[in-house]
């Protein structure tokens, strides 16, 4: 499907990020040419050049009655309204512009920019379902939209949806946010080495960038593969030499991976550059307490934390200090604060029980010891797990079916909450043949995570070989109902309706899915198939596709 741009060329948003600018109210004074132009011939198209004209000069309350005038005589142009509402939005009013926008969108839906809008105007005002569906209309008039593919991604990553991330950027472009998006997805998933995979293309494709290779450093951190991460920030500070921040990832990196004779020299530099930078306080203190300058640490530390309270870090790192300096009332004051932030780090409840044991608070500080030896074994044991699943990931790749099997069953058994691990455990089993294993596993997964979109698939598909096509029917509505812009989910569905003689409703799911896909050949056959012959049944393939 073309994207609909032409006509709507003229607007004063960029990137999806509204700017806003205050204007006075004075008379409106345009070109002579136009506003004579406009007077004899009062068309749409002759008010859209005067408005464009007044609001490329900030005179937006010009505009807005220029834009109001016209529409009275033509009150259906989408167009207009759109242009009114960016006016609007321009004089900072919000709540007047968006049923313009939403106006516009109604009167001509398939034109992108009005959906683009709004999905940014819903977010803001917290209307995040109404946002999504913004973003998803405008992905099905151009799947490959980068505005609502970047922002829709980044609204499943704040929910922690990972696999619907997967699966919208599957086959997007490989742009930079992109792509780090979907490593995000695959890293939160454990899909480490595919995740890898995404950035190295996108690093070759554009070499320059600098947030990717701080994503790519993410990634090889979570894989414990510590050197490789320091010498690609490395080279990035190298090849970036009068950069900063890729100083400064060079010196967070060697920092965090205890690389401190390397780190202690950019110290300076770095405070140098951002004095009042929370986190390099933090790590600048990290530096100071290793060397045993435990004041400079403990100043940098507070000033961190007087900067940003809810730094969890700053506040952990200032209270060791503190116990370090004997200083056991402001330091049980630190930790019990980090404690409260929903502390990820064990060590905090191990220091913290230094703290009270030096108020003289045995009872508490044996209490934090055992949250702490808890919290730990569960740390270790989650490790385990992570650890597991990497190796059944290389074996699977290798074709060591059995090796992986084994490693994604320690995982499973390591962590028998985890809807993901599960998955992957079955998709081990589909490959050995081991059919009633898969099922049991997906089941499981699902009744975990009824939102992981791949499993729904896969099982969906495991029923239509069973012959069970409305219990196949279930998994495939709730697979696309989890990953909305998933095509093989749509076209899967479309088929299991139609062999089960839902015709209306194949006819339906097959339209969703040419809408994202137009181009795609499977969807093509079977719509084609449904328009000839009633009764058309879709083949399935014994697997269904993954969302890695």
């Amino acid at each position: 499907m073309v994207t609909r741009l032409g006509a709507w060329s003229t607007g004063f948003v960029l990137a999806g990020v509204l700017v806003f600018s205050a204007t006075c109210h004075a008379a409106c004074n345009g070109p002579q040419a136009l506003v004579a132009e406009l007077k004899t011939h009062p068309t749409t198209d002759n008010s859209v050049v005067l408005g464009s004209w007044y609001a490329s000069r900030k005179q937006f309350d010009c505009a807005i009655r220029t834009f109001q005038a016209a529409l009275k005589g033509d009150p259906r142009s989408s167009q207009l309204h759109y242009l009114l509402g960016l006016a609007l939005l321009a004089e900072e009013h919000p709540a007047e512009a968006t049923p313009e926008i939403e106006e516009s969108a109604r009167l001509d839906p398939e034109v992108i920019k009005p959906h683009l809008l709004l999905a940014t105007l819903y977010e803001k005002a917290g209307r995040q379902e109404e946002a999504d569906l913004e973003w998803r209309q405008a992905l099905a008039i151009d799947p490959k939209s980068e505005p609502a593919l970047e922002s829709l991604s980044e609204a499943l990553l704040r929910r922690k949806d990972y696999s619907a991330v997967v699966i919208l950027l599957d086959k997007a472009p490989r742009t930079e946010r992109l792509a780090i998006n979907l490593s995000q997805g695959l890293g939160h998933l454990n899909y480490l080495n595919e995740a890898a995979t995404v950035l190295t293309e996108a690093i070759q494709q554009s070499p320059d960038s600098l947030d990717l290779p701080k994503a790519m450093t993410v990634v090889l951190v979570k894989m414990h593969k510590y050197e490789q991460a320091i010498k690609l920030v490395q080279a990035t500070a190298d090849a970036h030499p009068g950069n900063m921040n890729a100083k400064f990832e060079l010196f967070r990196i060697l920092v965090l991976t205890d690389q401190f004779d390397r780190a202690r020299p950019l110290a300076p530099k770095m405070l140098t550059w951002h004095p009042h930078d929370p986190e390099v306080l933090y790590l600048c203190g990290i530096v100071d307490r290793i060397n045993g300058n435990t004041q400079d640490a403990k100043a940098h530390l507070e000033e961190s934390v007087r900067l940003n309270p809810s730094f969890f870090d700053s506040r952990y790192n200032l209270g060791i200090v503190l116990v370090l300096l004997h200083e056991w009332a402001e330091a049980k004051e630190q930790l019990e604060k980090a404690v409260e932030l929903d502390s990820p780090v064990p060590e905090a409840h191990f220091e913290l029980a230094k703290a009270l044991r030096g108020l003289g608070e045995t009872q508490r500080a044996a209490e934090e010891i055992k949250t702490y030896q808890d919290l730990k074994k569960t740390d270790d044991t989650a490790l385990a797990a992570a650890s597991a699943v990497s190796q059944g990931d290389k074996n699977l790749a290798d074709g060591k079916l059995s090796d992986a099997t084994v490693r994604y069953r320690e995982a499973v058994d390591a962590e028998p909450v985890n809807a993901a691990y599960k998955y992957k455990l079955s998709v081990a089993l589909h490959q050995s043949g081991d059919t009633a294993g898969e099922r049991a596993q997906l089941e499981e997964a699902i009744r975990l995570d009824p939102k992981l979109a791949a499993a729904q698939n896969e099982l969906g598909f495991l029923l239509a070989r069973a012959g069970d096509g409305n219990g196949a029917v279930e998994h495939f509505r709730m697979a696309v109902q989890a990953a909305p812009v998933w095509t093989d989910a749509w076209i899967n569905l479309a088929g299991e309706l139609a062999a089960t003689a839902h015709y209306a409703e194949a006819r339906e799911a097959v339209a969703k899915a040419l809408a994202l896909d137009p181009n795609n050949a499977e969807a093509r056959e079977l719509s084609d198939q449904l328009a000839r012959d009633p009764a058309a049944q879709q083949s399935f393939p014994e697997k269904g596709p993954s969302p890695r």
